[in-house]
């Protein structure tokens, strides 16, 4: 049987007492102890050519080939599991980055309806300058509310583990009076989270339909509030691709990075 150091996952020669990779020392008594990797099919599995081969170790997270979900390595197909990757330097600083201009572009918009206003009042007799602020307050009331709404509620967001247990379309008209009514398709995706709660994530034509199309029913996946694109999937070896966190670019299963903005991908 092959022997593995229970730090770094390298295989070992059977009289080894320290890891040539790692320096790992004691690794007797370790496998005394069954603290070591025996049999893990992903154990070892590093690309030729990899630039990062024997040099990151499994335990440390800021490693390239040390951040995998149970204890695969970062190559290839990645083996079911949640990355560990969401606490990743380079993500919560994207992230956050993100989040900042969001905030700043909300607040740039608010004040832009009270000078649309104030600007047609003041070259047209249509309106006085009294009523174009008033109408303008209104409406960047209206923004500010908005904008404060959508900040508060994307904080208030919690993380969550859940399966796919139903998919469903209607169309909904937008007015059954006029004679031309219209309509445009619902998309609900229906799940079940671990702690045994149902919960609709309901998506309509003309917005980003993520949920319907990137989960099928039978899925167990990890919403993420914080991200631009919020799902994870458990198992993502059948996944056709992966989602970047930050730029929302879709990306091969079998890439280690964002081909857009050159994140680490969740793998």
């Amino acid at each position: 049987m092959a022997r593995y150091c229970p730090v770094c996952g390298n295989v070992i020669d059977d009289n080894m007492q320290v890891c040539a990779y790692c320096g790992t020392s004691d690794i007797n008594d370790q496998q005394a102890a069954g603290q070591y990797y025996t049999g893990d099919p992903y154990q070892g599995m590093v690309m030729e050519g990899d630039p990062y081969q024997n040099q990151g170790y499994l335990g440390d997270p800021y490693s390239p080939s040390g951040f995998s979900g149970y204890g695969a390595v970062r190559q290839g197909i990645p083996a079911p599991g949640f990355s560990d990757r969401v606490e990743h330097p380079e993500i919560v600083a994207a992230i956050k980055k993100n989040g900042r201009a969001a905030r700043i572009f909300g607040l740039i918009l608010v004040p832009i309806p009270i000078i649309g206003f104030l600007i047609y009042s003041l070259v047209s007799d249509k309106m006085e300058v009294g009523s174009g602020l008033l109408y303008g307050g209104i409406v960047s009331g209206v923004f500010l509310i908005f904008a404060i709404f959508s900040f508060t509620r994307n904080r208030a967001a919690n993380t969550y583990d859940a399966d796919v247990i139903d998919k469903r379309t209607r169309q909904i008209y937008r007015n059954r009076n006029s004679d031309d009514p219209g309509s445009v398709t619902e998309y609900t995706t229906i799940v079940k989270t671990l702690a045994g709660k149902k919960k609709k994530i309901v998506e309509r034509e003309g917005s980003r339909i993520w949920a319907y199309s990137y989960l099928n029913i039978g899925d167990r996946f990890r919403y993420h509030p914080q991200f631009s694109f919020p799902y994870e999937l458990y198992d993502k070896s059948h996944a056709d691709g992966i989602y970047c966190v930050s730029c929302q670019r879709k990306n091969p299963v079998t890439s280690d990075r964002c081909s857009g903005c050159n994140l680490p991908l969740l793998k």
